[in-house]
C-alpha cells in the first residue's frame, strides 16, 4: 500500500537537529541591564557632589528617567535620523550655608537605542557593536625564561586603576612595578599597604622560610626602611624622579589603590582572585572586595616564592578562553560614561568654587556637555 511506504526527500535541507539560539541575546541583555542599572549605579559613584571646601553646596543625583524614542527604527532609516532616548535626573541642590533645597529635572543626554536585533541606527544608518574578547580582571602568574632558570611575577589587571606587575630577579629579589613605571622593591608596597617595620614584614612571611629568604633579599635592595620613606620612593618611581613631601606623597598613592572611585578590581576579578587561592566566596560585592589588600599582596608573594622554588611550575596560559571574557556594549559605554561624569563632576566642583552662597539653582551648576560627548 502507498501509505505504508517509507517517505523519502531529495533535496538538499535538513532540518536542524536544535532550534537555533538568539545570538544577540548577549547584546541586547548587555543594554537592558545598562539602561535599568548601569546607569543609576554610575551616577551613584558621583552622588553626592560637594564643593572643594565642603561646606557651601551639596549636589546629589536621583530619580533616573530614561524615555521613550519619539519614533520606531524604520521611521529613523527612512528620515535619516538616529533611534534614540532622553536620560533625564532629578538633580537636588542643598545650600548648606542657608539651609535651602532645590530639585530640578536635568536633562543629561540622548542614548542611542539598541535594537531587538542587536544594532543602533545613527543618522539612517544601521551600526553594530562588536563584542571585544579581552583580558578577564584578576590575577596573572608569568614566567621570564632565562637561561639560568625561570622566574616567576604576577599581573594582577583590575577593571578600574592602576595595574601591579610583580617580577622576580635571579638574585631571589621581587620587584613591582606600577603601571609600567621603573621597578622598585616589593618591601616598599608592602608598607604602604600597612604592613609596618622591617621586623613586622619579615613576621608576616613567618612559618615560610623560602618567603622570608625572598624578603629578605628584597629588604636588601629596598631604598627605604619607613613607612613614609617608600611612599616618597614610589611616587618618585611614578612621578619620574620628583621630590615631594611624604604627606603629599601619601595623598597620592593613597588615591591610587584605596579610593573605589579610582581603582575597582571588578566583581569578576574579585572572584577569580578568590578562587585562584582557594579562599572564601563573596556573598555580596562591596568596597572592601574592590580594592586589593595587604592580605591579597602577602597572599602573591607567597605564590611568587613558591613557584620560583618548585621545580617544573607553569604559569597561567594567558590565551586560554578560561582567562579571557567579552566585553559587550555596558561595560564599553560605561567606561566612557564614567570618564563623562567624572569631568563633569569637576566642572561642577569649579563652579560651586566661584559661585555666591545664595545660588539654589541646579542647573547653575550642571553642564551635560561632557557627558553627552
Amino acid at each position: 500500500m502507498v501509505g505504508s511506504q517509507e517517505q523519502k526527500t531529495f533535496g538538499r535541507f535538513k532540518a536542524p537537529l536544535v532550534p537555533l539560539p538568539n545570538l544577540v541575546e548577549h547584546q541586547t541583555a548587555s543594554f537592558k541591564r545598562f539602561v535599568e542599572s548601569g546607569i543609576k549605579e554610575l551616577l551613584a559613584e558621583f552622588s553626592p557632589i560637594e564643593d572643594y571646601s565642603g561646606k557651601k553646596f551639596d549636589l546629589t543625583f536621583d530619580d533616573i528617567k530614561v524615555t521613550a524614542p519619539d519614533y520606531d527604527e524604520y521611521y529613523a532609516k527612512e528620515n535619516r535620523l538616529s533611534f534614540e532616548c532622553s536620560v533625564k535626573v532629578n538633580a537636588t541642590l542643598t545650600n548648606k550655608i542657608t539651609g535651602s533645597t532645590k530639585t530640578q529635572e536635568i536633562f543629561m543626554l540622548d542614548l542611542p537605542v539598541m535594537t531587538d536585533h542587536g544594532t543602533f541606527i545613527v543618522n539612517g544608518i544601521e551600526r553594530v557593536i562588536i563584542p571585544q574578547l579581552a583580558r578577564s580582571f584578576g590575577i596573572f602568574f608569568t614566567v621570564d625564561e632565562t637561561k639560568n632558570k625561570p622566574l616567576f611575577g604576577a599581573k594582577i589587571i583590575p577593571a578600574r586603576g592602576s595595574w601591579l606587575e610583580f617580577e622576580s630577579d635571579q638574585n631571589d629579589v621581587i620587584y613591582v612595578k606600577i603601571d609600567r613605571k621603573r621597578k622598585i622593591a616589593v618591601t616598599s608596597l608592602l608598607r604602604v599597604f600597612g604592613a609596618g617595620s622591617n621586623e613586622d614584614i619579615l613576621k608576616t612571611f613567618a612559618g615560610n622560610d623560602e618567603a622570608v629568604r625572598f624578603i629578605e633579599n628584597s629588604l636588601k635592595k629596598d631604598s627605604a626602611e619607613t613607612t613614609d620613606e617608600s611612599y616618597v620612593e614610589i611616587y618618585k618611581r611614578l612621578r619620574d624622579g620628583e621630590i615631594v613631601a611624604p604627606e603629599h606623597a601619601r595623598e597620592f598613592i593613597e588615591s591610587l589603590f584605596f579610593s573605589v572611585e579610582r581603582y575597582d578590581l571588578s566583581e569578576m576579578g574579585r572572584v577569580r582572585f578568590n578562587a585562584r587561592f582557594d579562599k572564601k566566596e563573596i556573598k555580596k560585592y562591596g568596597e572592601k572586595d574592590q580594592v586589593v589588600t595587604l592580605d591579597d599582596l602577602v597572599t602573591i608573594v607567597n605564590k611568587i616564592v613558591e613557584l620560583n622554588t618548585t621545580p617544573g611550575s607553569q604559569p597561567d596560559d594567558i590565551d586560554n578562553l578560561g582567562s579571557r571574557r567579552l566585553r559587550f556594549f555596558d561595560e564599553m559605554v560605561a567606561q566612557k560614561f564614567r570618564l563623562g561624569l567624572l569631568q563633569m563632576k569637576r566642572n561642577i566642583q569649579d563652579r560651586m568654587s566661584i559661585s555666591d552662597s545664595e545660588t539654589t539653582d541646579p542647573t547653575h551648576f550642571v553642564n551635560p556637555r561632557p557627558l553627552q560627548a
